[in-house]
């Protein structure tokens, strides 16, 4: 009879201290994640190191439809991270984001990256939506530091939207399901129209962008000499990246060949550090 009361005791108690054990290796990982666990509860004597996280929600109308996740921490990096990163379950989730270094066409629910990508990094943000469809992208949570601004931008339409003030709204003039039209921006500096009017590489008068009807190519003049990693890129209206070129800062004039593309209108993106210009042409 003793031996049968204390073989069920001993499962009991074997049971427990894993039980236990799971629990408290589940708590020190969140701790390096999360920093759920104040100093009082805290498991380990190691440090708990900086994390900072910021969640995007989508909305249709008061429905709440997709989250997508960012995390930045001490060595991790743009590619993939094991254990950090998170590929959504369904790649069709209406948002989601794509790594920056190594895409391979994967959308990701969670996408962790070093500490320093929180003060200057540009990632690709993907949204999915049907035409006609109003939706709108809200901050649900930030531990951000206060000099840390966020912008949505849409390339296609030439905004960047502070989504630190106010949500990002759109009605989709078309399906909504490639990477290029949209990216967010965590930035120390602004952005935006107040970069353009103050940057001297695009607000000079000798500054033109224009494509003429019996050319192959647009032509890009008067760009401020001694502007350094200055990039072209075009878009199509679905906001995808048809062309990329670097520009030479010490040609004046320069040209992007549309030699092959179908008529209709582009969007030819202008890029140096945090300055930005945009345009609309008309390819025949």
């Amino acid at each position: 009879m003793k031996k049968l009361i204390l073989l069920p005791l001993l499962t009991l108690i074997f049971s427990f201290t894993c039980y236990s054990k799971n629990y408290e290796e589940t708590l020190i990982n969140l701790s390096h994640t999360s920093n759920i666990i104040s100093e009082s509860e805290s498991l380990t004597s190691a440090p708990i190191l900086t994390t900072y996280t910021l969640f995007l929600k989508l909305y249709n109308g008061q429905t709440e439809d997709a989250e997508t996740r960012f995390y930045f921490q001490n060595g991790l990096t743009l590619g993939l991270d094991p254990g950090y990163d998170a590929g959504a379950f369904d790649q069709d989730t209406s948002l989601s984001s794509r790594l920056v270094e190594d895409n391979q066409g994967t959308n990701f629910a969670i996408n962790a990256m070093g500490l320093e990508s929180a003060y200057n990094q540009t990632v690709p943000l993907i949204i999915n939506q049907s035409i006609g469809q109003t939706f709108r992208i809200n901050l649900s949570q930030n531990t951000l530091p206060d000099n840390v601004n966020v912008y949505i931008e849409d390339i296609l339409e030439n905004t960047f939207t502070l989504i630190l003030e106010k949500d990002f709204e759109l009605t989709a003039q078309s399906d909504l399901n490639e990477e290029g039209r949209f990216q967010i921006h965590f930035t120390t500096e602004i952005l935006g129209e107040d970069v353009l009017a103050t940057s001297n590489l695009f607000a000079s008068d000798a500054f033109e962008v224009y494509k003429a009807n019996t050319d192959s190519f647009i032509t890009i003049k008067g760009l401020a000499q001694g502007q350094e990693n200055t990039t072209a890129t075009l878009y199509n209206m679905l906001g995808m990246s048809i062309r990329s070129k670097k520009l030479h800062s010490t040609t004046q004039t320069q040209s992007i060949s549309t030699l092959g593309l179908t008529r209709g209108m582009y969007v030819l993106k202008l890029k140096s550090g945090n300055a930005m210009f945009s345009k609309k042409l008309l390819i025949q």
